[in-house]
């Protein structure tokens, strides 16, 4: 289990007696299982030198594989801990409050802190495996993107494109990283409307942000289309200077630099066009087994890029009234540069 050791190795440096981990994604980069969270506790427990599981009997067979402490319905599964008073607690951030709360009153920690302070260090660089997948799930992602575009046709509303293709994706891949957004005309201003009843009529812009599942690490891609001619001839030129600010943050980004000086390059290229103003979110954010994770490249983080790493770049202008394009792609460092994982054109597609 090299990631159960890298992370030992972690909790003896900040002398953390327990980190203690719910069905949340931390529990499947950890020790490859994934489920969602219910009312019966099944945690993961992290020492320096061991680690187990906490779980309800209808999971001993499945997860017979890992050291686990088992209880039956019926039971007080916290009376099978042993876990020692006063002690160096971490939890997982998003783990269920009733799970943090039986374990504050049951061992009286003296101290209690999130679990990210550590895993978030171990999992925003990748391993080689994590890699591929991730490069692998691109691929497939585009592939399925361009199958279905051609589905969409003018008088469908965004809502029933978002169904047909969150279906399409899930039937392909199995699943999605997020639920789609589909949005055209003036709703494409508003970067995370999912989408609405209204219909999408010939010439305006359609925005499509969306991403798969692939062997449990998230996609997140978003392209611009319309149905023949844009509109407006302003929405080629917002097209272009949104490509520039993407591809030049993306041929900037070097092993080395801080998180906030990717930004600061896309957000030059859209300031200096007169449009500063209306982009109005960060560049991206890191991306792996959820589709939001850090580094953040955003204007006030710090974090210094190193090898291994992946994340967006999604510079974006959204005029209000009017019409939003992003163009989003992911991107790896790898050799000290990025590698953009994405092959899709980023010109405005017309269909």
């Amino acid at each position: 289990m090299d990631r159960i050791q890298r992370l030992q190795k972690e909790l003896e440096k900040t002398d953390t007696d327990y980190l203690i981990i719910g069905t949340t994604s931390n529990m499947f980069y950890l020790v490859g299982f994934s489920e969602e969270q219910m009312e019966r506790p099944l945690l993961l427990f992290v020492t320096k030198d061991d680690y187990f599981m906490l779980v309800p009997k209808l999971y001993e067979e499945q997860l017979k594989q890992l050291p686990l402490i088992v209880y039956r319905d019926g039971e007080d599964p916290y009376s099978k801990l042993n876990l020692k008073e006063n002690s160096n607690i971490l939890i997982d951030d998003t783990t269920f409050s009733i799970f943090t709360i039986e374990i504050l009153n049951r061992f009286k920690p003296r101290r209690i802190g999130k679990a990210s302070a550590i895993l978030r260090k171990l999992r925003q660089v990748k391993d080689d495996e994590e890699i591929e997948k991730m490069e692998k799930g691109v691929k497939k992602a585009e592939e399925l993107l361009l199958e279905f575009v051609p589905n969409i046709k003018e008088n469908m509303t965004e809502c029933e494109i978002e169904r047909k293709l969150k279906s399409f994706l899930i039937g392909e891949a199995g699943y999605i990283s997020f639920d789609p957004i589909v949005t055209s005309g003036p709703n494409s201003s508003m970067p995370h409307l999912r989408c609405s009843d209204k219909k999408v009529k010939g010439g305006e812009v359609i925005v499509i942000d969306y991403g798969i599942k692939y062997e449990g690490y998230s996609t997140d891609t978003t392209r611009v289309f319309s149905l023949g001619r844009p509109n407006y001839t302003l929405a080629l030129e917002i097209v272009e200077i949104v490509k520039s600010a993407n591809e030049e943050a993306e041929k900037h980004v070097r092993e080395g630099m801080r998180a906030k000086e990717i930004d600061d390059i896309a957000r030059k290229v859209i300031t200096d066009k007169g449009y500063g103003v209306y982009f109005i979110h960060r560049t991206g954010h890191g991306i792996g087994i959820d589709v939001h994770e850090d580094p953040y490249i955003s204007p006030d983080n710090d974090d210094v890029i190193e090898q291994n790493m992946v994340f967006t770049i999604e510079p974006g202008i959204y005029l209000p009234g009017k019409f939003g394009i992003r163009i989003e792609d992911e991107v790896v460092v790898k050799k000290g540069y990025g590698k953009v994982l994405n092959t899709l054109q980023k010109e405005l597609y017309i269909l």
